[in-house]
């Protein structure tokens, strides 16, 4: 019900009971005046059903996206472009505009700069622009982790390792793998090898630092969230009706299977449940796939399906791996991953190194160059719906980019044979998070340094009004060494280069080399750098300063012109002097050199929305209107605003909303800081009045609102969500009292399904790669 000051009712509406309509919406149809499923089309927040929504359409968000985690603004980054649309669409003297998180426009140099660009600021990379990396393989919070030195000689199947004892030794790092600083540094690790989004984060897990540094393919990204993952065994009775269902209906866009992990013959059998499970489908990512053979690669690539390789993690493990060159001739879309921490390379771009040495010395060379380079970009991307989104350089997809020293003539071996000093700039979503110092410092004013062996890089981790992200890297690293302290493990390393035991351990591995004469430090690392930490034979060691004032992007030649005719040439929503060059245009000549911008319309009455139990003040919008949470100001406050006292038994709901009216340079200062904000957006300040909702410019208003409730329908806090497709080994606590007890209860019964299940050579599974 919805009341006026007075009391009075305005309106209100009821809703059935629940029926099997999940995820269909109610809405209201002006025409007929009720309310109704909407079966079709999608729901009009502030509208009824029948009206077209003119709202924005984000990319990606969450509850309380911070604003400077959203990139704001323009520049270009020039270089050789090499866009993956097609092998040969390579840009030799390219530019990329990015405006806003966007890739708005990619040409080149010799076709003159469009007006659109005019006055941006342009970044000369003097390096390669790609596509971000992707990584379709791996299990984030286990990286802390570094490469196992197990000493065997391998295991037949994944079950076996998992059971085996030298595997929880192989753990003790001392640091908890659920700790905020887990995921940042799995994060950073993936960025630093030029990933821009990654699999293999919890399902269950909705924490905000797992959204910050790269996209998480499991979690909410660019509008939905229809990608499922499972990792634990595939049972025979396993039914996947929301696999079945998804596939359908259209709605799912990938499923990343963990199936066939092992070079025996029970690994490959897990295909054929599969298939007598009706899980066969176009969607399907399998993970591994160690064991399949050409009957199974054929059914696979018959549908449609994908195949994620991590070819270091199966020579360490099982002395083998997958029979990929089977894999590609039956038609199955190849990826390559590196897999986690304990078996596997640091990135997509080092997982590189293995296949391509295997590719070389074992297959023959069946992939080309170009080949590997697609399955770490855009044979991912438009296996898992994302190639309207992300994966090439071409306008409107997301600016998620890595730039790389250019020191191959051919932009793909370039790829192949790059490593950590050849990372020059890495872009997610507009937002630059890692890269050189001298690139970093001209496109972010809080990088923090990071010391390699023989080089340098800087980062940006930290985020204002994003919980636990204000922790610097120095502040994270001090923290996981303390951690560290006496453990029976040391830390991973953040870099590939200069981790002497990855490279001890895959030499003296009884498995990984298996009569091979692997060497990856000899083939694609053993690098002769400069003093500045630059390949000697690299574009970049060669490159000047780089300069970021306007006229270096050699824009409009007629300044007077994209002054005077209203265009704005330094992001802001008005021309003004600002603006590139304007001081001596026309509109520079007048007192009031900004553009009357109208002022949002108010609504008289406000809707309202809440309590939800969160705090932080975040963006909304005037039509989502004012977020009530219990109320925490001050008496004093209160009485100020006229607030009647909290009659017994009730409890006291409060927000507040303040919207930008006019164009302003300021922040809004409400606990956490909203800067570059436009006319018409809106922070919301819940728990709080006008007066106590922090500080904001004058060009920003204030509306507020309150109400009462019976104390008993306060909210708690909510529920955990229940993980989607987790391992059984999440909640730990809980499963080891069901075990005693089942011990106590039955001990005879597990005696006996003990000895069958070491008979049957499949021990029971323990914690390990949880999703």
């Amino acid at each position: 019900r919805l009341l006026d000051g007075s009391g009075a009712e305005v309106d209100s509406v009821s809703y059935e009971g629940e029926d099997s309509d999940w995820d269909v919406p109610y809405g209201y149809d002006s025409l007929s005046g009720n309310w109704a499923k909407l079966s079709e089309g999608s729901p009009t927040p502030g509208g009824a059903n029948d009206q077209e929504w003119g709202g924005a359409n984000h990319l990606q968000g969450n509850c309380y996206p911070p604003q400077d985690h959203i990139h704001s603004g323009a520049y270009i980054l020039e270089g050789r472009v090499v866009t993956m649309v097609s092998e040969s669409d390579v840009i030799e003297d390219g530019r990329v505009l990015v405006r806003d998180g966007i890739i708005e426009a990619v040409w080149s140099a010799a076709e003159g700069t469009p007006a659109t660009a005019a006055g941006v600021i342009s970044i000369q990379t003097s390096g390669t622009i790609y596509p971000g990396f992707i990584d379709p393989h791996n299990h984030a919070k286990y990286n802390l982790i570094p490469l196992w030195d197990h000493g065997t000689n391998g295991w037949d199947n994944r079950y076996q390792w998992q059971s085996y004892s030298g595997y929880s030794d192989a753990k003790d790092i001392g640091c908890s793998l659920y700790d905020s600083s887990a995921m940042r540094f799995a994060e950073l690790r993936a960025v630093a090898g030029g990933n821009t989004a990654l699999q293999g984060s919890s399902t269950s897990s909705t924490d905000t630092f797992e959204t910050m540094l790269a996209r998480n393919i499991e979690l909410y990204n660019f509008g939905k969230d229809y990608i499922h993952t499972k990792v634990t065994e595939l049972e025979s009775d396993y039914s996947g009706q929301h696999i079945k269902d998804g596939n359908s209906s259209g709605e799912l866009d990938a499923w990343f299977l963990h199936l066939a992990e092992g070079v025996d013959e029970s690994s490959r059998a897990e295909f054929d449940i599969l298939v007598a499970n009706d899980l066969l489908v176009g969607e399907v990512v399998i993970v591994h796939g160690t064991g399949l053979t050409q009957t199974e690669f054929s059914a696979l690539g018959d549908v449609g399906g994908s195949l994620a390789w991590s070819p270091t993690s199966n020579l360490l493990l099982y002395g083998d791996t997958t029979d990929i060159a089977t894999a590609k001739a039956e038609g199955v879309n190849i990826m390559i991953g590196p897999d986690w921490g304990p078996s596997g390379s640091k990135s997509s771009m080092h997982e590189l190194k293995t296949a391509d040495w295997w590719d070389d010395n074992v297959l023959g060379d069946v992939f080309t160059d170009y080949e590997l380079v697609q399955a770490i970009t855009t044979n991912i991307v438009d296996a898992i719906g994302w190639s309207e989104h992300t994966g090439r350089i071409q306008e409107g997809l997301a600016a998620d980019l890595v730039v790389l020293d250019t020191f191959r003539s051919d932009p793909y071996r370039n790829v192949v044979d790059a490593i950590d000093p050849d990372v020059r700039l890495v872009v997610v979503g507009g937002l630059a998070v890692f890269g050189d110092v001298d690139i970093m410092e001209a496109m972010d004013d809080e990088v923090e340094i990071i010391e390699g062996v023989g080089f340098t890089k800087a980062t940006d981790i930290t985020y204002d009004g994003v919980p636990e992200a204000q922790q610097t890297y120095a502040e994270m690293i001090t923290a996981l060494q303390e951690c560290n302290q006496g453990a029976g493990v040391p830390l991973e390393y953040l870099f590939t280069l200069g981790d002497e035991r990855y490279f001890d351990v895959l030499n003296r591995s009884l498995t990984f080399q298996s009569g091979r004469s692997i060497d990856l430090w000899g083939d694609y690392y053993d690098v002769e750098l400069n003093e500045d930490g630059h390949r000697v034979d690299g574009t970049v060691a060669g490159a000047g300063p780089i300069d970021t004032t306007p006229p270096s992007n050699g824009g409009s030649e007629d300044t007077e012109t994209a002054c005077s005719d209203g265009v704005d040439n330094d992001g802001d929503p008005y021309v003004d002097c600002d603006d590139f060059d304007c001081s001596d245009t026309a509109v520079c000549g007048g007192e009031d050199n900004q553009t009357p911008v109208p002022e949002p319309e108010l609504p008289v009455l406000w809707p309202t929305y809440g309590p939800r139990g969160g705090t932080i003040p975040h963006l909304t919008t005037i039509e989502e209107g004012i977020h009530l949470e219990e109320c925490q100001s001050t008496e004093e406050t209160l009485a100020e605003a006229t607030v009647t006292a909290t009659p017994a038994s009730k409890v006291l709901l409060c927000g507040a909303i303040l919207i930008v009216m006019q164009p302003t340079d300021e922040c809004i200062e409400a606990s956490s800081s909203f800067c570059n904000l436009e006319v018409a957006d809106a922070v919301s300040v819940p728990a709080h009045l006008c007066s106590d909702s922090g500080a904001y410019p004058d060009e920003v208003t204030c509306r507020a609102a309150y109400k009462f409730i019976d104390a008993e329908d306060e909210p708690g806090p909510e529920p955990e969500p229940e993980p989607e497709e987790e391992s059984w080994t999440d909640g730990p606590f809980y499963w080891v009292a069901i075990f005693v007890a089942l011990a106590v209860i039955v001990g005879s019964i597990g005696i006996v399904n003990s000895n069958l299940r070491e008979l049957s050579g499949r021990e029971p599974s323990v914690l390990v790669e949880e999703e």
